[in-house]
């Protein structure tokens, strides 16, 4: 019972973690795109807040249950499987606080009307970034759908 409630809170969690970042990239990230520089700063500003600090902790709790998982998980399969998804989930991580995050302050730092010469460059690193995140967690998300198919079978 309890090794199902874990699974079940697993998925909930790599699948809401899949699918804010992939929402980000499929909508909101062509959007800022699509922004004249000085709007592109307002509005990610604005959305910045929204996503911080709700989906670091979303992340860290879903990391924990993959790892408790990995070791509870049953048969072999499931745990690898469990394993991989964890792994997308560190990634995730990385990725988000290596470069988003970094970026993120810089881009809070700057005036509207006064941008760096190379913004437009930091906006598709930016967008880069994010697309490889949303990888990584759509795999983990894949995973975690693997895993909980192994341990049930």
């Amino acid at each position: 019972m309890v090794r199902a409630v874990l699974i079940g809170l697993f998925l909930l969690g790599t699948g809401s973690l899949a699918g804010v970042l992939l929402a980000v990239e499929m909508a909101m990230v062509p959007m800022l795109c699509a922004l004249r520089g000085d709007r592109w700063v307002e509005v990610h500003r604005l959305l910045d807040p929204g996503f911080d600090p709700l989906m670091p902790r979303v992340n860290r709790v879903v990391l924990a249950l993959g790892v408790v998982l990995v070791a509870v998980a049953g048969p072999a399969p499931a745990r690898v499987a469990f394993g991989l998804a964890a792994a997308g989930i560190v990634g995730v991580a990385l990725v988000s606080e290596l470069r988003n995050v970094p970026m993120n302050r810089r881009i809070d730092a700057w005036a509207a009307d006064g941008l760096p010469d190379d913004w437009p460059r930091l906006r598709e690193r930016w967008a880069r970034a994010n697309r490889l995140r949303t990888l990584f967690a759509a795999a983990g998300f894949a995973a975690a759908v693997c895993g909980a198919a192994f341990a049930w079978t």
